[in-house]
């Protein structure tokens, strides 16, 4: 323990010393509290023996400006005085002194202040260790909130893109299908179907992510149980492959009201803790089991099972306790599972563990079946590219290359694209006839909400044949106002049919 003794007599900074190593304290003795500040400066101390009178300053201003500075609440203070009056001794503890001792100086009585020193300082250093631990993990979690916001981001970015890279792939598809054989066109097919597949893998990444990051963490819904499973197993796959081989036993389960993102966050916990349990080179003889079904109860089940290392006895009954984790800082934070079960809680479930030693660990989920009435679909027609009626289209979108692959897959029909605001605003009110306007809702300077309210307030007939696209709405006005609005929105990347299809019935005249 590094002690600091202060006194003005050699004698008494002796015998102290003494008595101090004997303890195998490691101790520093000064005369003075301006000699004292200055050595604590240097290397603060955990324990200091003050005298109350000193040269200069006293001992007990010396207290007073240690207990103020930094880190003054983890020291214990001494103070070694010949007064005992009762108004004394309270203006040692005013003050901030711990505790007291009378001279002439007791060895007995000074071990037993210096076991109690000894005991709040093994206090002192232990919340400090806890609180050090509790601030990292808590800035790691906070680096995790901010990595989600960025995906959201990247999700958002990459869709564009996405929409006329497919877009174009899918159209020279149709029209290489719209020409002669030739041997080439057999090369060419194989190609662009190659083309499309990496595309639509891009495709799913980016909608996993979009199912991970999204901020509406309010929203709820019916939600699929086992959709939100193959997506957290494909934002691990990366984890899984690598450490143990995967097994699905998926049976029919009802649909739960719940929000998409954070039933994912549960399933993506529970899937990268099966992979942490288990130990490297061995992916043949790692197993994770994932189970779905439906309980006599009604209630969907999820079952995450894995042959790993299992949970100590005396652990099990904490896993769900925030902040307790067996892991590293950089694999772990301690909330990954109570957070979880503060989800499956939420929606009215239930979620539990049972684990042994080298056999493995068993999460189970229980979701009460939802009550919402489930959303009405319309009947999907088959791929077409046939335009019908024609129709006057115009497409708003500050990305060229989609306003130009919509246009490729409207050919038959009128079609103008705008890459600005303000320029598509003064077309719509214009006068001129149109018959759907195709427009970005999250567009810079001139917003497609924006656009919106401007055309409604000239033209509100023009107004409700917006069809609104959107690469992710990641702003909270824009979650808002597709809540609100009534009118479609698409998501990008989307089919060509989706487009086609929603012309062809806004052309086409009413009976």
């Amino acid at each position: 323990m590094r002690t600091l003794v202060v006194d003005d007599s050699s004698s008494m900074r002796g015998l102290l010393r003494e008595l101090l190593c004997e303890r195998n304290y490691e101790v520093t003795a000064v005369a003075t509290a301006e000699e004292a500040l200055q050595a604590h400066v240097e290397q603060p101390f955990q324990l200091m023996l003050v005298d109350w009178t000193l040269p200069g300053m006293s001992g007990l201003d010396l207290c007073r400006l240690v207990r103020s500075g930094p880190g003054g609440d983890d020291v214990v203070l001494l103070v070694i005085t010949g007064r005992n009056r009762r108004e004394d001794l309270n203006a040692v503890l005013d003050a901030g002194a711990s505790d007291y001792l009378s001279k002439p100086i007791d060895p007995e009585i000074l071990g037993t202040r210096l076991l109690i020193a000894e005991r709040t300082i093994d206090e002192v250093t232990r919340r400090a260790a806890e609180r050090q631990d509790l601030e990292s993990r808590l800035a790691f979690a906070d680096r995790m909130a901010s990595v989600g916001t960025l995906a959201a981001g990247v999700a958002h970015e990459l869709n564009n893109p996405l929409m006329y890279v497919l877009s174009n792939l899918h159209l020279t598809r149709e029209e290489i299908d719209s020409r002669d054989e030739a041997p080439w066109l057999d090369h060419a097919r194989q190609q662009l179907d190659e083309a499309i597949h990496g595309a639509v893998r891009m495709q799913n990444i980016v909608r996993d992510l979009k199912t991970f990051s999204r901020v509406d963490d309010e929203q709820r819904g019916n939600v699929d149980v086992q959709s939100v499973l193959e997506s957290s197993i494909n934002i691990c796959w990366n984890e899984i492959r690598h450490r143990a081989t995967l097994e699905r036993e998926f049976s029919k389960t009802p649909p739960v009201d719940v929000n998409e993102s954070k039933l994912g966050q549960v399933f993506l916990n529970l899937l990268i803790n099966a992979v942490q349990a288990m130990p490297e080179g061995r992916v043949s003889a790692n197993r994770i089991t994932v189970r779905t079904r439906t309980d006599d109860e009604g209630w969907a089940v999820i079952e995450v099972v894995d042959n790993g290392t299992g949970i100590e006895p005396g652990r099990l009954s904490r896993v769900f306790e925030p902040f307790f984790t067996t892991k590293s800082i950089s694999e772990g934070t301690g909330l990954g599972l109570s957070i979880c079960r503060n989800i499956v809680r939420d929606a009215g479930g239930t979620i539990e563990v049972e684990s042994e030693i080298d056999r493995g660990t068993t999460f189970v989920v229980r979701l009460p079946a939802s009550k919402r009435i489930p959303a009405s679909r319309t009947a999907q027609a088959p791929p077409t590219a046939t335009p019908g009626p024609r129709a006057c289209v115009v497409v708003v979108d500050d990305e060229p290359l989609v306003g130009r692959s919509i246009r490729r897959a409207l050919r038959g029909h009128d079609v103008e694209v705008f890459t600005n605001g303000e320029e598509a605003v003064e077309r719509l009110c214009s006068g001129e006839p149109c018959d759907v306007v195709f427009c970005d809702l999250m567009m810079p300077e001139l917003s497609g909400m924006e656009v919106f309210a401007r055309v409604s307030e000239q033209r509100p007939d023009v107004a409700s044949r917006f069809v609104f696209m959107t690469g992710g709405a990641f702003t909270p006005e824009a979650r808002e106002f597709l809540k609100q609005s009534a009118l479609a929105c698409l998501e990008k990347p989307f089919e060509l049919r989706q487009i086609r299809d929603l012309v062809r019935e806004r052309a086409e005249p009413a009976d």
